[in-house]
């Protein structure tokens, strides 16, 4: 595996560089193998980078022919990493220096309008108006088509592949794309067009082993499809974790019932009278976000939401479930807060004398191993 060494971390942030473990490689081909099995496609990876995902022992190790493709084409915008791309490809591999997500045609790539293609890869991602490492972040660090412009670049990238018209798609992209359902709707093209049909969940770890904030990517391998999918398809779909310890997890959004279902989760300032206000709760996004942030805060600002007499209970849920977080997995962290209502109705007396002590009881612990189930983490 090459890494972009020749980028400063500026750079790496606005490019949304972070090169592929050849294992991940490997993962990405097998499982287009299961769906593949014709030697006339087109292989293109639009931000191929150094060109991880085109060489050839990746693409045999797979039990893909040597020839299995009629074409292979790798793009970047950095020139450098072409560069190093061009001395370690087969020759045969044609490589461009473009701008995938500017004048998107498939002649841009070279690509006939009757070519069957497959597109594969690791686009970039980053959100440019996340906190996140944000003093780095250029909002106009590319430019983009107007039709595939998204706050997040690599939802970008999935707009481009759809005008592309891609046969099928297998890269890797955060999970949020998927379950959160304002990332979902901003696929609305790609959903119309594409159905998931097979995944992996891997950790954002493996990129970047010194964040202290890990977060599910999927392995995702779509295939053209008119019937498309909606979010309650991805809702039913069950997704697979990357085995560990010889042991894979699967699980589906139905599994379970969230949190939101009950309680504002935003500022609701204009929803609730001053009269019926008992406490105040930080704003909630997901699970990763309340890892980092506060629960119940003493002092009004922007992400305020008061809470009432009669949703106390559940904040106080809220408040207590922050402990147990050692305990989630990582693939979980996109989700929004579990909750089994019935169970905690039962425990809600429970519940709230925890979230005041900071004292778990053995019933509140017996609560989050039955909810979580084989997902339960030992720590």
């Amino acid at each position: 595996m090459t890494k972009p060494t020749h980028l400063s971390t500026q750079e790496k942030v606005n490019l949304g560089s972070f090169y592929t473990a050849d294992f991940l490689v490997n993962a990405v081909y097998i499982m287009l193998k299961k769906y593949v099995d014709s030697k006339d496609y087109v292989l293109l990876d639009s931000s191929c980078g150094s060109g991880n995902f085109l060489q050839s022992q990746a693409i045999i190790k797979s039990r893909f022919a040597k020839d299995s493709f009629s074409k292979i084409i790798g793009a970047d915008i950095d020139k450098m990493a072409l560069s190093v791309a061009k001395r370690t490809l087969d020759s045969r591999v044609i490589l461009l220096h473009k701008n995938a997500l500017h004048n998107v045609t498939r002649e841009h790539f070279s690509i006939a309008q009757t070519d069957r293609l497959i597109i594969v890869g690791n686009p970039p991602y980053n959100d440019r108006t996340s906190i996140v490492q944000n003093h780095l972040k250029n909002k106009d660090s590319i430019q983009i088509d107007s039709a595939l412009q998204h706050r997040d670049i690599g939802i970008s990238f999935l707009r481009s592949y759809e005008r592309l018209k891609a046969d099928f798609i297998c890269v890797l992209h955060p999970l949020s794309y998927l379950i959160k359902k304002a990332n979902f709707s901003a696929l609305k093209d790609f959903a119309k067009a594409y159905r998931l049909v097979d995944s992996t969940i891997i950790s954002s770890q493996i990129f970047c082993k010194d964040s202290k904030g890990h977060f599910p990517i999927i392995i995702a391998l779509y295939k053209r499809d008119s019937n498309g999918m909606d979010y309650d398809y991805i809702c039913n779909f069950n997704f697979k974790t990357m085995a560990n310890k010889n042991e894979s997890k699967t699980f589906s959004l139905n599994d379970f019932d969230y949190i939101g279902n009950y309680i504002d989760k935003y500022p609701n300032k204009k929803r609730v009278e001053n009269s019926q206000v008992k406490a105040m709760f930080y704003t909630m996004r997901d699970i990763n976000a309340l890892r980092r942030s506060k629960t119940f805060i003493s002092q009004k600002n922007s992400n305020t939401i008061f809470v009432t007499k009669e949703k106390y209970s559940l904040y106080c849920y809220v408040d207590v479930f922050k402990l147990f977080l050692p305990h989630i997995p990582y693939y979980f962290g996109n989700c929004d807060v579990m909750i089994d209502f019935q169970q905690f109705k039962a425990l809600e007396s429970h519940f709230i004398m925890a979230s005041e002590s900071k004292i778990l009881s053995p019933e509140i612990l017996q609560y989050f191993r039955d909810l979580l189930g084989v997902h339960y983490e030992k720590v």
